[in-house]
């Protein structure tokens, strides 16, 4: 009974910072700042974004002998609309061999729990990462104790055989091959209040990525925010603060150093393909979390998520990715991203 108390009284303690911390975003940023009302959210970078960047290329219903098929996508916290069942599903008929998770599993870690059952009966291997929600209460208010959120993430959710989880005690990343001739490579960009990736994982990143390329490996990079000065959303690593930049851009020039062949990101609630000094990168947050106030279809406000067909013959044409659009009602947010003020 007591520790019910505790849990209760902690829970309404949590639920005012919450509250608190929104309504000083709100007067902090000013009417004139964000648009609350009518629009689309602020963070879309200019109004032409985004039916320019929708490629999306067109697969054959099963992978082709030689051809290693992943799942990608992220964000499926407020699944409102059950997306990330209906993928689970798809996943299994289009003949994946991995699903690969963006983060933000549940609106709150204290319920990923939730998420564990989902994944119960699930065949294909999982690789999940951080995202803001598996880290901060309700995504948005910082906790103490986030070492232990990783530590605990690292224990349910990367079980799987084969992962090489870097020597890193305040965030989670890690590398896997996959079938073979594939190196994926999980960052983590949310653990670190606003702070990037920091020095010891940008450390391991650049001699993970030396020895993925030495091996002549075909390298897929992950992470939950997208890199900062990207063409589409502010709402990546540009909203964590100086620092952050920094080690976006030094993450970058590792990726085009090492020439990884494309990076998946989430965080916003919508798709695009579009390039980042030569890096081709996907936007894919559309597995249930609400899509981006205002963007329309045609922009990449659905919900979805990608197929991703590696060739494993070294064949050096670029790959092709095919976003599946959820067939069901979409669940739309009616708030600025900005809000999210982590």
């Amino acid at each position: 009974m007591r520790r019910n108390t505790i849990a209760l009284a902690w829970l309404i303690v949590l639920t005012l910072a919450l509250l608190l911390a929104l309504t000083s975003c709100r007067h902090s940023r000013g009417a004139g700042t964000v648009n609350t009302v009518r629009g689309r959210s602020s963070s879309i970078r200019s109004p032409e974004c985004c039916a320019a960047w929708q490629h999306s290329d067109s697969l054959p219903g099963q992978p082709p002998p030689g051809v290693v098929r992943l799942v990608i996508g992220g964000d499926s916290r407020d699944d409102y609309s059950q997306v990330l069942p209906w993928a689970f599903h798809e996943a299994t008929k289009r003949g994946a061999k991995a699903f690969v998770f963006l983060g933000d599993m549940e609106i709150t870690s204290s319920i990923d729990y939730r998420f564990k059952a989902k994944l119960r009966g699930f065949g294909i291997p999982f690789y999940p990462l951080m995202g803001n929600h598996e880290i901060e209460f309700l995504g948005t208010v910082r906790l103490p104790g986030g070492k232990r959120a990783v530590r605990e993430f690292k224990k349910d959710f990367l079980r799987t055989s084969g992962v090489n989880l870097a020597p890193i005690t305040e965030a989670v990343a890690y590398s896997a091959d996959l079938e073979n001739s594939i190196h994926y490579i999980a960052l983590d960009n949310v653990s670190r209040r606003r702070k990037g990736f920091g020095p010891q994982q940008l450390a391991w990143l650049e001699k993970d990525l030396k020895a993925a390329r030495a091996a002549n490996k075909i390298i897929l990079v992950g992470m939950h925010k997208g890199l900062a000065n990207n063409p589409i959303t502010t709402h990546a690593m540009d909203e964590d603060g100086a620092n952050a930049v920094r080690d976006s851009d030094a993450a970058l020039d590792l990726f085009r150093q090492y020439k990884v062949a494309m990076v998946f990101v989430s965080h916003s609630h919508m798709y695009a393909a579009y390039s980042q000094q030569g890096i081709e990168v996907r936007l894919t947050g559309g597995l249930g979390a609400p899509l981006v106030k205002g963007l329309a279809k045609k922009d990449g406000g659905f919900h979805h998520f990608l197929l991703l067909d590696v060739p494993l013959t070294g064949n050096q044409a670029p790959l092709q990715v095919q976003v599946i659009k959820f067939p069901g009602k979409p669940s739309k947010d009616n708030k600025d991203e900005t809000f999210e003020v982590e």
